[in-house]
């Protein structure tokens, strides 16, 4: 990205429209705090737009309820997206931007190349929901004057009877437990819950792998959240279900890209005719480490690519996995 941007309209334009090729990051920044840009996606501007004006047409209290709700989603999400980031500072990652859109944020963090560190990132987020679920529920209960109100089925809440200000304490609570179960339950990834179960299996069968199982589960959950979404007349969650599923082929075409085939099934030969075998050479060695090194950093580019996008390579970046990916598929044809 560019240091310099000129200032005006143009400089303006030239903020939203940086990475032109990239429609993902079109999006209008809106302040910086604690090194982090926060930042409107285009389509989430036109959604809040759409969304005020239609509950206009109807009457001045569905204005004010839908931007009261709109208000209390937009600040939940981004303290859920804050809580990505200090994770992620926390395990001496980097973490400098937040993007909010219709379906919710997203929060560009680049934590170690470690499952443990790539795991206390995800947990970050869901993490400070949890910590508000408390104090939420506690506030909801005492302004609406009973538990219910604190405890409840997400499907069929207890609405208050109260006025707005009633309402508006209940909604906190309220948004912040559903986005809580919902990043938590739903084993689609790139959500929260998706990614833990990377995670958890990286440590296990290493990165690659687990990438590759965890999109598979993730297509699943796609599948099944399209037919709830069709089923409940929920565009929303039909929306989400179509970025988790594109989420989750494009991440295995760029595991493909990069060689990686699963295999099922492994056959192994015991029988060495009884000769001793020797150690690998020195240039074996050398050659064992080399490509040790490469997969390494093949593994920290793919996870960049799981995060930030295929626009975020830098031209040495694409270079060496066009090589490393070229090198693979002469590996097989011979």
């Amino acid at each position: 990205m560019n240091q310099w941007q000129p200032g005006g309209v143009r400089g303006f334009f030239a903020r939203v429209f940086g990475d032109g090729d990239n429609p993902m990051r079109w999006a209008v920044p809106l302040y910086s705090l604690w090194g982090i840009t926060v930042k409107l996606h285009l389509i989430f501007i036109l959604f809040i737009l759409i969304r005020l004006i239609s509950s206009g047409s109807r009457d001045s209290l569905g204005l004010i309820f839908t931007a009261i709700m709109l208000a209390i989603v937009f600040g939940i999400v981004l303290l859920h997206e804050y809580g990505h980031c200090f994770a992620c500072r926390w395990v001496g990652g980097e973490a400098d931007e937040i993007m909010l859109w219709p379906l919710g944020g997203l929060a560009y963090c680049r934590a170690p190349h470690h499952w443990r560190a790539e795991l206390i990132t995800v947990l970050g987020g869901p993490g400070v929901n949890a910590v508000l679920l408390v104090p939420l529920g506690a506030l909801s209960m005492v302004v609406n004057g009973g538990w219910e109100y604190a405890v409840f089925n997400p499907f069929q809440p207890n609405w208050p009877r109260g006025g707005v200000g009633e309402t508006t304490v209940f909604l906190l609570h309220y948004i912040n437990l559903v986005l809580l179960l919902f990043n938590m339950l739903v084993p689609m990834y790139p959500m929260d819950c998706g990614r833990v179960i990377q995670c958890l299996m990286w440590r296990k069968i290493g990165y690659q792998k687990s990438l590759w199982i965890s999109c598979n589960i993730g297509v699943g959950a796609a599948l099944a959240l399209a037919v709830v979404a069709f089923s409940t007349e929920r565009m929303l969650l039909l929306g989400i279900a179509l970025f988790g599923g594109f989420s989750c082929w494009q991440q295995k075409q760029s595991l493909k890209m990069m060689g990686y085939e699963p295999q099922y099934a492994t056959a192994y030969s015991t029988d060495d005719g009884g000769k001793k075998r020797k150690g690998p050479s020195r240039s074996q060695m050398a050659a064992i480490k080399k490509q040790q090194e490469d997969e390494a950093r093949v593994e920290k580019l793919l996870a960049k690519i799981a995060q930030e996008g295929m626009g975020s390579l830098t031209p040495r970046e694409r270079k060496f996995l066009d090589r490393v990916s070229q090198k693979k598929r002469q590996d097989r044809a011979g």
